[in-house]
């Protein structure tokens, strides 16, 4: 049907379904018009008197409707309420408090709906405890690694300082890093995951 044949009742119908389409993205709109332009087509014989053309377009509806109907479902209301902000935080900083809080954010975890079995898993799983172990760790790295003096048989001090034991210093390192970053990124995986 061309613009020219076209009733001016289908006309008007089609240019109200294109503007009430314009909420959706523009292959989804075009493909809908075209749909229903060829429906039309079918349904109303050339020189349709303007009962039969209502008549066809009572049978499709008000093109809001139509639209309506394409569009996807509202999103779900954020999962991510304060039941599961405190798990994340507690998991994340609950050890802090004689570990009590990470064991409360674990729970708070394993009861919240907004996670899959795999997430909990792995916010159980990945550093319990949260940052309070990689904190614990450097405490005790920065209080050994500093120098030591020794005093032999009254003789003069021998002095062992950080380069002695500098291989399992990195490593001490490096492990306090991976304590500090695994939690961090299991939070954020955790709040991103929260459906």
């Amino acid at each position: 049907m061309t613009t020219g044949t076209m009733h001016p009742l289908v006309r008007d119908y089609l240019d109200r379904l294109r503007r009430a389409g314009r909420r959706l993205p523009d292959r989804q709109r075009t493909e809908l018009v075209a749909e229903i332009e060829a429906h039309l087509e079918e349904a109303v014989p050339p020189g349709a008197s303007d009962a039969e053309v209502l008549t066809a377009l009572d049978r499709l509806g008000e093109p809001e409707d139509i639209v309506a109907a394409e569009q996807p479902s509202a999103p779900v209301d954020d999962a991510r309420g304060a039941h599961e902000w405190a798990a994340i935080f507690l998991l994340l900083f609950g050890g802090f408090l004689a570990g009590v809080g990470w064991l409360v954010g674990l729970i708070l975890l394993c009861s919240s709906r907004a996670w899959t079995t795999t997430d909990k898993l792995l916010g159980a799983l990945v550093v319990p405890g949260g940052l309070a172990l990689p904190f614990v760790l450097f405490a005790i790295a920065g209080t050994a690694s500093g120098e030591r003096c020794v005093s032999v048989n009254n003789g003069p001090e021998q002095c062992t300082g950080p380069g002695a034991g500098s291989g399992v210093q990195l490593l001490a390192v490096a492990l306090i890093v991976v304590l500090t970053v695994a939690p961090i990124a299991t939070a954020v995986h955790l709040a991103r995951r929260a459906r």
